[in-house]
């Protein structure tokens, strides 16, 4: 993924469903947070690699259906 200075909310969803797509759902909470819901191996490979690319990101992991990784930019 590329740096998101110039970019969207839909630009860098659209890149995030192509670039893992086992995610099973993104939800945008505000203009600039939105969270990915995926299994936990997804979740991690996006945990590592989006970290050093946006502002904040947060892995939560509950039960199996609540895992996510929350995404600031």
């Amino acid at each position: 993924m590329e740096p998101t200075n110039q970019k969207s909310a839909d630009e860098i969803l659209k890149e995030l469903k192509e670039h893992y797509p086992q995610i099973k759902e993104i939800i945008l909470e505000d203009d600039n947070t939105f969270c990915a819901y995926a299994d936990d191996d997804t979740l991690w490979k996006m945990y590592d690699e989006l970290a050093r690319v946006f502002k904040s990101v947060e892995f939560n992991s509950g039960d199996e259906d609540q895992n996510y990784v929350r995404i600031v930019f």
